[in-house]
């Protein structure tokens, strides 16, 4: 297996296929409750994570932005920010399914470095989750053999068809007062394997189980969650209408197998609320986003993209 793949942001091509995406609105969803964050989909099933645990759940067939029901994490605390949300490919025994892997998402908290595994059931219109699995990410020894360290914030993605758990992140955090300059910054992404629940309740990840390490160039700000498909990290930038010239709605697609980036949506026009998450189902990128009444938005919204063709 290869550790290393990229190479310093500087050196990389910035390209990328320009989207010119069909969008639309597909849910605008009611039931708010904090700020939305992490989403995630199963057959008929929306998960929708909120700053703090809470999980309101929708009905993806009904599309009608009315939730069906509403559970707390197992993990549920006012640290969790439930930045992002995936389910992988173990199910627990009992469990309706798969389990679900919840980023943090917070700087500087206790338990940034932290991803909650949790297990849902469902009993007739009833959800209820606990938490299965701690996974922790230990950086101390990847600097020392030579590997970029990340500064914080992990956002654990899972690649079900690779049965791989990618963690992403960047070099120096991704907000103007402390990357001045987009040269002195880089995305980076490490892959481990995922692990069993026969690990045990507590698991720390350390450079001595890293499979391979991607540098991504950086050019755009704000870093927020996203998904995996086809080897690629789907991965959605920016504050919408808030901050269109610093901080625009963004998504990138960073192909792991080149080290590039395959393909960019620039969509300040066609998201102006602040993306949260991304979920790619049946061919389409749905999008999670997180609007602000003190500012006058309304409720928010989960918008529908196509894909790269």
């Amino acid at each position: 297996m290869c550790l290393a793949a990229g190479v310093a942001a500087g050196a990389q091509s910035f390209g990328g296929l320009q989207m010119d995406p069909e969008c639309s609105e597909f849910i605008v969803k009611q039931g708010r409750g904090r700020a939305q964050q992490g989403m995630e989909m199963y057959k008929r099933f929306i998960f929708s994570l909120e700053d703090g645990g809470h999980v309101n759940v929708y009905d993806f067939k009904k599309a009608d932005g009315i939730p069906i029901a509403g559970f707390e994490l197992g993990s549920s605390c006012k640290d969790n920010h439930a930045n992002n949300a995936e389910f992988g490919i173990e199910k627990k025994r009992g469990a309706s399914f798969p389990l679900l892997y919840v980023s943090v998402g917070k700087v500087g908290c206790d338990i940034e470095w932290k991803c909650f595994v949790e297990s849902i059931k469902r009993c007739g219109k009833r959800f209820s989750s606990e938490l299965v699995q701690t996974i922790t990410l230990d950086i101390s020894g990847f600097a020392p053999k030579g590997y970029e360290p990340i500064f914080g914030s992990p956002s654990w993605l899972i690649d079900r068809e690779r049965k791989a758990l990618w963690v992403f992140s960047a070099h120096q955090r991704t907000i103007r007062s402390v990357t001045l300059r987009a040269e002195d910054n880089f995305y980076i992404a490490y892959r481990f394997r995922i692990p069993a629940l026969s690990e045990g309740p507590e698991v720390v990840l350390t450079v001595d189980d890293l499979q391979q390490q991607v540098i991504f160039p950086y050019e755009t700000w704000f870093t927020q969650s996203g998904c995996m498909y086809d080897g690629k990290i789907f991965y959605c930038f920016g504050v919408g209408e808030i901050d269109p010239e610093g901080r625009p709605s963004r998504i990138r697609v960073y192909d792991t197998d080149t080290g590039t980036i395959a393909a960019k949506y620039n969509l300040n026009a066609e998201i102006p609320l602040e993306m949260e998450d991304l979920v790619i189902k049946d061919g389409w990128i749905y999008v999670n986003t997180n609007s602000s009444p003190k500012r006058g938005q309304g409720d928010p919204i989960i918008y529908k993209l196509s894909m790269p063709k």
